[in-house]
C-alpha cells in the first residue's frame, strides 16, 4: 500500500492524472491524498472561523465527488480511499513539511495539464519541481473544450 498526492484544480479533469497514474502501479489498497492549494485569506474573522469540512463543502462540486466515486468503485482493489486535503503554505519548504506530515510516498503530477485553481487557488507543481521530493509525471493529451459533466466519460474509458 502506497500513500499518493496528486495536485488537483477540483476539475473532473485533473482526476484523468489519478486514473492514468493508478493503472501504472502493482500495488493494491493505495491511499489517495488530492491536494488543492490555496491562499489563505488575511481577515482574522476568516481565519479563526476556518472550517476545511465547510471549504470543502463549499468549492467541491457534486460532479467532482461523483467522479471520485466512480474512480473508486472501478478501482476498488487498488484504491482504499480518497481524500481532499488543502495545502495552505508557500514555498517548497511549506510543501515539503505537507509531504512529511501526510507520509506521502508517491507523487503523480500531471505532464500535459496545466491546473486551473479556483479565485483564491494556486498551481502547486512548480513548488514540487523544485522541491527535493520524489515525483513521477503522468502524460496524458488534456482537451480545453471539456465541461466537467463530459468529463466524467472520460474516466470510464
Amino acid at each position: 500500500m502506497k500513500k499518493i498526492l496528486i495536485p488537483t484544480d477540483l476539475r473532473v479533469e485533473s482526476l484523468i492524472t489519478l486514473k492514468k497514474g493508478i493503472d501504472g502501479i502493482e500495488d493494491d489498497y493505495n491511499q489517495i491524498t488530492l491536494m488543492y492549494a490555496e491562499h489563505l485569506n488575511d481577515s482574522i474573522t476568516e481565519l479563526l472561523f476556518y472550517s476545511p469540512k465547510e471549504k470543502r463543502k463549499k468549492i467541491v462540486l457534486p460532479v467532482f465527488n461523483e467522479a471520485i466515486t466512480i474512480l473508486k468503485n472501478r478501482y476498488e482493489k487498488k484504491i482504499k480511499s480518497v481524500n481532499i486535503e488543502f495545502f495552505h503554505g508557500y514555498g517548497t519548504a511549506a510543501l515539503e513539511n505537507f509531504i512529511i506530515g501526510h507520509e506521502i510516498d508517491i507523487i503523480f503530477v500531471p505532464s500535459n495539464y496545466v491546473l486551473k485553481p479556483l479565485k483564491n487557488g494556486f498551481d502547486p507543481i512548480p513548488f514540487i519541481k523544485k522541491s527535493t521530493l520524489t515525483y513521477q509525471e503522468i502524460s496524458w493529451e488534456s482537451s480545453n473544450n471539456h465541461s466537467d459533466s463530459k468529463d466524467l466519460s472520460l474516466l470510464i474509458q
